[in-house]
Parts: structure tokens; C-alpha cells; sequence
């Protein structure tokens, strides 16, 4: 087990908009593990000043798909690839791309892998012969929020809604396990009137609530109807997902029955992928009660226990009728639902956590010490990359650097290089001379140390014009690995920028990994430069969705040729 504080990385991919519960399971990390994870919302390839070698994990969250290059770009798994820590990958969509994922994490040469395939199928989805030594461990969709079970509610009697229910329509190829998300609610919104029942019952995409709503609409139900997650069509392929939806783009008006048949009637149900939702725990969290479809629920939910069943053919609609108009009745199932689900600890994101923290330790023996990044530095670089122009900047020192990293390399674009050290018995203070292409606003600059201890301790920065300095910073700074210093409002224009160092916290040498300029807005030129990379990413998203879609046996033949031509793009 690491007997320190391990360094981990998190990648994932979330937004504004992003469902509460992807929210949750991505904060989960660095709020209950006992590592220091760094939570990096990435999408394609990775960013050029990440330095995978200064972690010792790297973990990719179930929002990235792992074998699709919109997501997690080639480079970007090559990358993991070389990288030598501990590699773990969570997938929650199992059902589809299944081979491409398999290859995609075997190439990566992961560690351990958190899928939702239980034990009795894991072998046939997640093959063990190509995924040899991998840790496979099945987790659940979702956890329980601690804080929503702590949340006060309005009692079962005074809530205005008798029943609730939200969903949407999935995709037809991933089985007839799915037709019951919007079956569940024609069904139960059919027999409503008869009962006398108030229903809020929708599976329409607008209908959708999200956040805080969603929460207060749970919250005003006396039952929340569901069934379980999942598929119960495994597409190892794509070719059925394909064929379906080239069928439908024909027919749309074409039948579930009509496609089963023609597409997958042999694969439906020989692979059941069924398992809890996310939403059985809010309305456990939220003292509702939960009127389900009979099922399995990861062996966690209890007919009569904590949940009143319904037949998938509503032929035992007036027993449940009859609890949710019995309150003492309800109650009972609404209770044992909140003190052995909602308040069980084995169901939360902290169990969750834990659990990967012990698996880490069970799999993982780090060979040398790690230093991360500090909060500052890891900050400035996921927020402050659109305003870094370093590459406008060329290098020179009077000093003398080793043949280890030439002194260019402290602007490199280039992740996992070696810092810049110069040569000992150099008298301080020492310089750096930078000089610009064209004339900038320079708002603060970025200096990242070799070490902490080879962090400078104090140095001057001077803005200049024409040779004359033009704006002068005296700093000093603590032992840590990024020193930051901003430059006096209002900002000049300047075409150079030198660099002082009076002394060091460890040494009298040079130890600088890497230095970043900010500006305070950006030249016209970039604004060009920029717009010509937002038109490559929209092709290129166009081009890996269209390979997506092709067949395996198209990819298979094109595969080498196009990776080839790849390779010489990019110079490898």
C-alpha cells in the first residue's frame, strides 16, 4: 500500500448543463479519496503542458468514451499508453462499441477497470484474455449524495403529485429491456383516471427537469414511478447500432418488433445488462416512494421491502393503488428505503471512493516520488490557456545550460521534457532575455521550477521596448514549484521581456522547467490562428464521427494507411 499522499489525475468531460448526477460521481474523487486527484475536464487530445509523468495515476472517467477520438484522442491514449502509473478506466454505456473499448484499454495497458457488467457477464463483455491482469471491478451507476439524504422534505401527505416520472426515449437497437422507460408511463398515465390519481408523466426530451428543480419535483411526489437502467443488447460491433439507424433514417416510422426482427432478434436478451438507476437513490435520499417494475436492481432494491413492484402488464395496478392510498402502508416501504439505502454507507460516493483508494493500494507500488501539481499552478493552467501566447516569444541567457534540455525548451509545447539547469559556478544573479515577434500585453508571467526547493527565491521582471525597460516587478516567493508575478496596471505594449533571478531556495543553479506569458487580450493574428483551429476540430469531429459509423471490416482495411498518414501530420 503507498505509504504517502498519491498524485492522481482525473479525466473527464462536464460543462454547464452537465446532469447532477455526472457532477456528483466527478467531484467524488477529491472530496472523499485520501490522494490528491486533479480534475482535468479534457476533451480530444491532451493539452501540451500536462505532464503525465508528474502524476503517479491517471484515471478516465465514464464522460469520456475511451475508443472515440472526440473524446479521448489518439494521441491522448498513446499517451496513457507510455505513461507508467497506475491507468484505470470507468465505462458506464457497456453495451455499445464493446470491441472498440476493449482494444482501446487493452492498447492503453490499463490497470484496473470499472464497468457496470455484473460478475455473471463481465467475462463475455470484458474479455480476460485480452484484457490480461486488468483489476475488474463492477460498480453501480450511480451513489447515494449524502447531503440529499440530510435535506428536509414535505411529509408523504402533503405532497401535490400522487405519482412522478421522467424519462426519454432510447435508442431501439439497445433492446426490448428499454421499451419499458416509456411503457411504464402510456401504461400508468392510461390507468391514472380510473384511480382518481394526480400524475406528472412524461418521457418527451423537453419535458426533462434538471439541478435543483429536478430535486424539488422528486420532492412533491407522493411515488416516483421507474425501471431498471441498462440494455439487454450487447452490440460487440456497432454494426447493429448502425443498421438501425440507416434503417430508421428510411423508415422512421419502422416498428421496435419490425428492427428486433430484421437487426438483432438473436441478440436481444442473450446478454442482460439490467441494473440500478441513479434516481432509485434521490427518491430513497428524498423519502418518496418507489412503484418499479419488477426486477433485479443490482440485488439492492427489495420488492414489498423498499419498493412496491409493478407487473410489466399493470395487471396488479389496484394493489399498488391500494398503498399509495394507504399512508401508513407507504410509509412503512417509504422508511426502510430511507434507513437501508439512503443512509446505508455502503451506497455512497465516499464507499465508492474508498473502495478505488484500496484497489490503487492492492495494484499499485510507486517506484519513485511524485510531485504533482500545486493547487496554483494546475489552476492557472486549466483556466489561463486561452490568454498564453508563449510561442510569440524567443529564448537567451548569458548563461551556460546542460546538454540535458537546451534553454528553448523552457517555451516548448512539448509534454514530459526535462527542466533547463545551467552549469554550476555560474555567479548570481542570473538572466533570461525574452524577445517577442510582434508587440504584446504582457499580464502576468509563469515560472515553473524543476522542484520546489529549486524554486528561486526572489528576482526582478522587466517589460522592454527598443532595449529600455519599460515596467519593472521586484518579487520574492516561498518554496513552491510555480511562481506567478503580475504585471503593473496599465499593461504596455512591449516587444521583449527580462527575466532576473537573485537567488535560489536550494541550490545556485538554473532549475527551470518551464515559463508562460498571459496576455491581457489577444492580437488579431491569434484571433485568425484560432479560427483556423476551430474549423480543424469541426472537421475533425466530422471525420471520427463518420469513422465511427463505418463498418469494422471498412476500419480494419483503412486503419493502417490513415494512422500512417497521421503519424507524418504530426512530425512522428
Amino acid at each position: 500500500m503507498p505509504s504517502r499522499r498519491l498524485h492522481i489525475l482525473l479525466l473527464c468531460d462536464f460543462h454547464p448543463g452537465t446532469a447532477t448526477t455526472i457532477l456528483e460521481h466527478i467531484h467524488a474523487f477529491p472530496r472523499f479519496s485520501q490522494h490528491h486527484y486533479y480534475v482535468l475536464s479534457n476533451r480530444g487530445d491532451l493539452p501540451a503542458w500536462l505532464e503525465l509523468s508528474r502524476f503517479d495515476g491517471v484515471i478516465v472517467h465514464y464522460s469520456l468514451i475511451a475508443c472515440y477520438d472526440n473524446y479521448l484522442g489518439a494521441d491522448a491514449r498513446r499517451r496513457i499508453r507510455d505513461f507508467d502509473g497506475f491507468k484505470a478506466v470507468f465505462v458506464q454505456d457497456d453495451y455499445r462499441w464493446i470491441n472498440d473499448t476493449v482494444n482501446a484499454l487493452a492498447y492503453m495497458r490499463i490497470t484496473a477497470l470499472f464497468p457496470l457488467a455484473g460478475p455473471d457477464i463481465i467475462d463475455q463483455v470484458y474479455s480476460p484474455e485480452r484484457l490480461r491482469g486488468v483489476h475488474r471491478e463492477t460498480v453501480l451507476t450511480g451513489y447515494v449524495p449524502e447531503e440529499l439524504a440530510r435535506r428536509p422534505v414535505k411529509p408523504f401527505a402533503e405532497r401535490p403529485i400522487d405519482v412522478g416520472y421522467r424519462a426519454r426515449k432510447v435508442p431501439m437497437w439497445i433492446g426490448s429491456h428499454t421499451l419499458q422507460k416509456w411503457q411504464i408511463a402510456d401504461r400508468f398515465l392510461a390507468d391514472a383516471p380510473r384511480y382518481g390519481l394526480t400524475v406528472d408523466l412524461s418521457y418527451r426530451e423537453e419535458d426533462r427537469i434538471y439541478g435543483e428543480q429536478w430535486i424539488q419535483f422528486v420532492s412533491s411526489c407522493k411515488a416516483m414511478l421507474g425501471t431498471e437502467s441498462g440494455a439487454s443488447v450487447c452490440d460487440f460491433t456497432g454494426e447493429i447500432q448502425r443498421n438501425v439507424e440507416a434503417h430508421m433514417r428510411r423508415h422512421p416510422d419502422a416498428t421496435f418488433d419490425e428492427l428486433r426482427d430484421r437487426y438483432f432478434k438473436d441478440e436481444d436478451g442473450r446478454i442482460m445488462m439490467n441494473v440500478i438507476s441513479p434516481r432509485t437513490f434521490e427518491a430513497a435520499c428524498l423519502r418518496t416512494l418507489m412503484i418499479l417494475y419488477e426486477g433485479h436492481y443490482s440485488g439492492i432494491l427489495k420488492p414489498w421491502r423498499h419498493y412496491v413492484p409493478l407487473r410489466a402488464d399493470h395487471s396488479n395496478m389496484d394493489e399498488v393503488v391500494e398503498i399509495l392510498r394507504t399512508p401508513a402502508k407507504a410509509q412503512e416501504i417509504i422508511d426502510r428505503a430511507y434507513q437501508e439505502i439512503a443512509l446505508n454507507p455502503a451506497y455512497t460516493f465516499r464507499a465508492m471512493v474508498q473502495r478505488v483508494d484500496q484497489i490503487i493500494a492492492d495494484t499499485y507500488q510507486p517506484r519513485q516520488e511524485r510531485h504533482g501539481y500545486s493547487p496554483a499552478e494546475f489552476a492557472w493552467r486549466t483556466a489561463a490557456t486561452e490568454l498564453d501566447l508563449t510561442k510569440y516569444a524567443r529564448v537567451s541567457s548569458p548563461l551556460a545550460i546542460s546538454s540535458e534540455a537546451p534553454l528553448a525548451s523552457i517555451l516548448s509545447p512539448l509534454p514530459d521534457r526535462r527542466a533547463v539547469v545551467s552549469l554550476p559556478s555560474q555567479p548570481l544573479p542570473h538572466r533570461i532575455d525574452l524577445a517577442f515577434d510582434l508587440p504584446l500585453r504582457v499580464a502576468s508571467v509563469h515560472l515553473v521550477w524543476g522542484s520546489p526547493a529549486a524554486a528561486a527565491v526572489s528576482g526582478v521582471v522587466e517589460l522592454m521596448r527598443r532595449g529600455a525597460s519599460v515596467a519593472r516587478v521586484n518579487w520574492d516567493a516561498p518554496a513552491t514549484q510555480h511562481t506567478a508575478v503580475e504585471m503593473p496596471s496599465p499593461r504596455v505594449r512591449s516587444n521583449g521581456i527580462r527575466l532576473t533571478f537573485d537567488a535560489y531556495h536550494g541550490s545556485e543553479q538554473l532549475c527551470l522547467h518551464d515559463l508562460q506569458l498571459e496576455l491581457e487580450t489577444l492580437p488579431l493574428r491569434e484571433h485568425l490562428h484560432r479560427a483556423r483551429i476551430r474549423l480543424n476540430d469541426w472537421l475533425r469531429h466530422q471525420i471520427s464521427t463518420r469513422w465511427m459509423q463505418l463498418p469494422p471490416a471498412g476500419r480494419g482495411v483503412l486503419k493502417r494507411p490513415l494512422r500512417a498518414t497521421y503519424d507524418w501530420f504530426k512530425g512522428r
